[in-house]
């Protein structure tokens, strides 16, 4: 099992459909829920089963793994083996977050 992005758009233009990788299931256990537990976090606990993203939670999600990544950089060197794909994510949320398209967005 894994943890992806998915994107679907509600328009039908294929470009906005997107499957992103986040994190094996593995990884996500080990590294990332440790993670935003040491901090706090509320939104990124929930990927590990999954959920649908309202555009109004970017935001707040976004945040979060902002925060994450800080952590992450600061942190033992373990733990930046999440960065490349934590940096697309936010990436890819700040780009829909920008947009006018009208996206369903998945996490899980």
């Amino acid at each position: 099992m894994s943890v992806v992005l998915m994107t679907t758009s509600r328009q039908g233009d294929t470009r906005w459909n997107r499957l992103v990788p986040v994190a094996a299931q593995s990884t996500f256990k080990e590294l990332w829920i440790p993670a935003a537990e040491a901090l706090g976090l509320q939104w990124v606990p929930l990927f590990e089963a999954g959920f649908p993203l309202e555009r109004s939670d970017l935001p707040d999600v976004i945040r979060e793994l902002e925060a994450l990544r800080a952590w992450c950089v600061s942190s033992e060197s373990h733990r930046r083996g999440i960065l490349e794909r934590l940096d697309r994510l936010i990436d890819e949320l700040n780009e829909i977050s920008k947009s006018d398209h009208d996206v369903e967005i998945f996490i899980g």
